[in-house]
């Protein structure tokens, strides 16, 4: 009986071990060398950098591993973050612009108005600059006369008084300094205002033909606009943020009215940072204002800013 009990313990552990499965790993998603998406319980080393997606064992996204960027990439979106921040600052500079003013010569006005204050001050530290002066050369006089004899104070008296001229001095050399500074930053704030009312004066822009738009056009810079306006009304278009993997395309039909291009679109792709894409139907509608069109550009206000595209 004895001699069997180790045989039964072994065959009742591994009916245990066999009744219940293995607790299930983590599956991982990517696309190999051939640009395929393959679901594996293995990531290969060689492809991490590529980015790739955990999922739990209920198929659903546990964790999103982003591509790792290269030196070069990494500049780039250090620069364009440096951008965006720059523009952050100016946009609010720009609100406040346009809700402390409400023209261009009212900017002026203020500066004309600052300046004459300044020039005020100026002329007070002339005046006592000029006082000082004559009781400066008045001391000296009397030191003179006195000799060996002249008292202590009297040289005293005459080292306070330069001391107050020199002092009056750098008080005049700073208003001028302050002068330089402000109509430098009140002129460039009011070319600043023309530019930003530009808009105003969209009527007086002369009137664009659909020939003069039809066609294709790009920009490469801070993003990637491409635009496809074709002479049977229907369009297309790709936007990419520079540094982002992800991509936006857009599909509908387009037309043109009072210098606006209207885009109806009726279908949008997306493309996210791992390479994942979806498509959607969607109903929207979007107007572009045109400031001038030539043969190779073409000048719109995009979201509040003037962007060029130029003919592809």
């Amino acid at each position: 009986m004895s001699t069997k009990l180790p045989s039964l313990i072994f065959l009742a552990s591994f009916s245990m071990v066999t009744a219940f499965p293995a607790v299930a790993q983590n599956l991982y998603k990517y696309r190999n060398h051939e640009g395929v998406t393959v679901i594996s319980s293995v990531m290969p080393s060689d492809l991490v950098n590529q980015g790739y997606t955990v999922l739990d064992k209920n198929g659903r996204i546990a964790e999103i591993v982003p591509p790792s960027m290269t030196s070069a990439q990494k500049v780039q979106l250090d620069h364009l973050e440096k951008q965006r921040e720059k523009q952050a600052r100016q946009d609010e500079m720009d609100k406040e612009l346009l809700v402390l003013y409400g023209s261009a010569d009212e900017i002026l006005a203020v500066m004309n108005r600052k300046l004459g204050e300044l020039d005020l001050k100026l002329k007070e530290l002339g005046n006592l600059q000029v006082i000082t002066g004559n009781n400066i050369q008045v001391k000296q006089r009397q030191i003179e006369k006195a000799g060996d004899k002249a008292p202590d104070y009297l040289q005293e008296e005459l080292d306070n008084l330069n001391a107050q001229n020199l002092d009056y001095e750098k008080r005049a050399k700073g208003l001028k300094e302050e002068q330089a500074l402000l109509k430098e930053q009140y002129t460039a704030s009011a070319a600043r205002f023309k530019k930003l009312n530009r808009n105003i004066s969209l009527e007086s822009i002369p009137a664009v033909s659909r020939d003069q738009v039809e066609g294709q056009w790009r920009i490469r810079e801070d993003v990637a606009i491409d635009w496809n306006l074709d002479p049977s009304g229907s369009f297309d278009s790709f936007y990419q943020e520079l540094g982002s993997y992800a991509t936006e395309k857009n599909f509908g039909t387009w037309q043109l009215t009072n210098n606006q291009i209207i885009l109806m679109i009726d279908k949008k792709e997306n493309k996210d940072s791992l390479g994942g894409q979806t498509s959607r139907r969607v109903a929207e509608e979007r107007r572009i204002q045109i400031i001038n069109a030539t043969e190779s550009e073409l000048q719109i206000l995009m979201d509040g800013k003037e962007v060029s595209l130029n003919r592809s």
